[in-house]
């Protein structure tokens, strides 16, 4: 996919070394007010871009945008195709379930339209995570797919520690946080027939850097990884490491279902042994210990002494 112009100009000032509007203007073979117009484009996206006269325009700070060669040429199996904009990475792929094939990734850098669980607007800031979906197809229907979110959620915690964040975890069912915080989340989306083969559209969000106009409309306290980092997070790279975390973890589900990933999901469980409110809607909860996950994946209870397994609703501390 041959970048277009405006992302062409992004890539060029994602640097943060100042670019002049002439300069810019020639590369791109357009006019100086068409250079203008990309420039007011991103910053309408939240992407803070510098204008000093005699010097031309420069980032506030430097942008990890993702390398669609590196991609490929890392992850040839998943054929990685590579969004400037798009409305929803997951949304993309529901819509071209037929025509793509299992394994396939999109990311992106900016979602208009990205969606969290239950339907709640998932809030993207220009650069400031990865965004993507990954296509997969299961042959042994609906029930096959019990667990995934929770093992999509493994996935990409093991892959971020193994690339040297701490105190990360996750939080039933389909929650990544880091220092008690919410980092991203997972969104799974499938289709299909019971006893028949499943498509199912695997949706990630992690924050890398929120600037402070998306941060004022994210309803929650948030965790971002720059925060927690040395150096500026290169997003090309954690999403190669993340893709192939969860090609392996994909192998062993497909084969073994979330059974094989209970206790190393249970190692992350940020509500292990704290007492807790599972929400089924707004006049009905009920209240217990946590006690991890079973080997469906679903979420244990301690209530007046007995265990009970659930697969459905929101749960928080006590008390919040």
């Amino acid at each position: 996919m041959t970048p277009s112009k405006p992302y062409q100009l992004i890539s060029w000032l994602s640097s943060g070394e100042f670019c002049s509007g002439e300069s810019l203007a020639q590369q791109l073979e357009v006019s100086r007010t068409t250079v203008a117009s990309y420039i007011k484009q991103y910053s309408a996206l939240g992407v803070d871009i510098y204008s000093v006269k005699g010097k031309g325009y420069r980032l506030s700070e430097p942008l990890s945008l993702l390398d669609a060669k590196a991609l490929e040429q890392s992850l040839p199996s998943n054929q990685p195709l590579v969004f400037d904009q798009v409305d929803s990475t997951n949304a993309w792929l529901m819509n071209n379930i037929d025509t793509v094939e299992h394994g396939q990734v999109v990311l992106a850098e900016y979602q208009s339209a990205g969606r969290g669980r239950r339907g709640r607007a998932w809030q993207t800031p220009y650069a400031g995570q990865l965004c993507m979906s990954l296509l997969w197809r299961l042959q042994d229907g609906i029930e096959a797919a019990m667990g995934l979110s929770l093992a999509v959620g493994l996935a990409i915690v093991e892959a971020l520690e193994k690339a040297g964040f701490e105190d990360l975890g996750l939080k039933w069912p389909n929650d990544i946080y880091l220092g008690g915080k919410k980092l991203g989340g997972v969104l799974i989306e499938l289709q299909g027939h019971a006893n028949s083969e499943v498509s199912l559209v695997v949706g990630l969000g992690v924050n890398i850097r929120v600037a402070s106009l998306q941060a004022e409309q994210i309803d929650q306290a948030f965790a971002q990884l720059e925060t927690n980092a040395k150096s500026t997070v290169n997003r090309t790279e954690l999403a190669v490491a993340i893709v192939e975390s969860l090609n392996q973890m994909f192998e062993i589900f497909s084969l073994q279902g979330f059974a094989a990933l209970q206790q190393r999901w249970n190692r992350y469980d940020v509500f292990a042994n704290k007492d807790v409110s599972l929400r089924f809607s707004e006049d009905r909860q009920l209240k217990g210990k946590a006690k991890g996950v079973d080997q469906q994946g679903q979420l244990l209870l301690e209530i007046d002494g007995q265990q009970q397994a659930f697969m459905a609703g929101e749960v928080s501390l006590r008390g919040q």
